[in-house]
């Protein structure tokens, strides 16, 4: 009895959250990354707790490097500037991410990969809102709220043709949980 209760609200849950994606969507705006100069990244390992800044050095290809910061986890970072066309409310911008711009791409949990992979078409949305969502240094970037930071990430993966529930589904769990990794010096 409690199995089939629980079954039924877990159903109820996910048709409610299929209507609202399907129903509902940001108000739209303009992402282009097919500018071809599409980012590239690449992975850099977390060191050990007791690393030297020498063994906290990457070394790119390119003979640029970069420090990890102490305590940084794995990470992918951007080898080069990256610059991303951006229409918000009928204004043109061009949004510059810097190199080494760290991303973990969509911060999903493991066990949904095998539903909603964060390493397919949505990873361009997805270095961008990492950038806007850690108190970014371009002035254009700083003065984009966490609202349309979301919906640059909805777009963004729709520009790169992700499926509208994909996008849907990945843009409520921003929306939800991103405020809690949303890391901007608020000012007052």
């Amino acid at each position: 009895m409690i199995a089939n209760s629980l079954a039924i609200m877990f159903l109820t849950a996910i048709v409610f959250i299929l209507l609202y994606v399907l129903m509902v969507k940001p108000k739209h705006l303009g992402v282009k990354f097919s500018n071809g100069n599409p980012p590239i990244i690449a992975w850099v390992n977390a060191p050990s707790i007791d690393a030297t800044e020498q063994q906290r050095t990457v070394v790119f290809p390119n003979n640029d490097y970069c420090v990890i910061p102490e305590g940084m986890r794995g990470h992918f970072v951007t080898v080069f500037d990256w610059q991303v066309p951006l229409e918000i409310d009928g204004v043109q911008y061009i949004l510059t991410l810097p190199k080494h711009t760290r991303t973990d791409f969509a911060s999903i949990p493991r066990f949904m990969h095998s539903l909603l992979s964060p390493l397919n078409n949505t990873v361009y949305a997805a270095i961008v809102h990492d950038y806007l969502y850690r108190n970014p240094a371009d002035p254009v970037a700083a003065a984009i709220k966490r609202d349309t930071a979301d919906r640059i990430f909805y777009w963004g993966m729709r520009a790169r043709g992700v499926w509208k529930i994909t996008a849907g589904v990945m843009y409520l769990g921003v929306r939800v949980g991103g405020i809690w990794s949303y890391k901007r010096n608020l000012r007052v």
